[in-house]
């Protein structure tokens, strides 16, 4: 999410551009898998649902299909526990062939509002790349709003020394799309898409 929780959010106080640690663009054999949020630090939540739970429970979805593709997956947290942004990105340092996969669930005021997107660092051709792959997944299976992928200065993917990719994976502040992020074939399925973009961008490379 991102209007109700400005610390996920860094601009650089001089308002410069800082410049982006994650600009390679190696492919990956493993991937680090941050759910957003967590402890102290609920996130959004809308209509009984919770973001801090919602990106855990996709996380591990999300590890257990890239286990059985053989790759190595690190999550930033296994439980409800806050940790720091700064240790999320952190957690991917110095691991060749890495990339970066952080998880969130979006709220807005105007409840109408609803769709999946993707975000990247500013400047990082392979953080677009990545983006572009996994945005243009999600939603072939589900009927959701595809809001595209788009570059912003996130604290999270601004600290990761690798490639990173920052997903919302839906609006919990609008009642429909949150009935459906609810549900746990939701979720899977929204796994599913996410993984088969990573999938598809690491192939890219071969």
């Amino acid at each position: 999410m991102r209007w109700k929780l400005p610390s996920l959010f860094f601009l650089a106080a001089s308002g410069c551009l800082v410049a982006n640690p994650a600009s390679g663009g190696e492919r990956f054999s493993k991937v680090v898998i941050d759910p957003g949020h967590g402890g102290k630090d609920p996130g959004s939540i809308g209509f009984g649902l919770v973001e801090k739970d919602l990106t855990l429970d996709i996380a591990k979805r999300i590890e257990k299909l890239l286990v059985g593709k053989g790759l190595t997956v690190e999550l930033t947290r296994r439980e409800d526990v806050f940790v720091e942004l700064v240790d999320r990105g952190a957690t991917a340092a110095n691991s060749p062939e890495t990339i970066l996969l952080s998880l969130h669930f979006n709220a807005h005021a105007d409840r109408s509002i609803s769709g999946t997107e993707t975000l990247y660092w500013p400047g990082s051709e392979s953080g677009r790349e990545l983006a572009s792959y996994v945005q243009s997944e999600l939603g072939r299976r589900l009927v959701t709003r595809n809001r595209g992928f788009r570059p912003e200065r996130l604290k999270v993917l601004e600290t990761a020394p690798v490639t990173g990719i920052l997903v919302e994976c839906g609006f919990l502040t609008n009642r429909w799309e949150s009935q459906r992020c609810g549900a746990e074939w939701f979720r899977q399925i929204v796994a599913e898409e996410i993984v088969q973009g990573l999938l598809r961008y690491r192939e890219a490379g071969e």
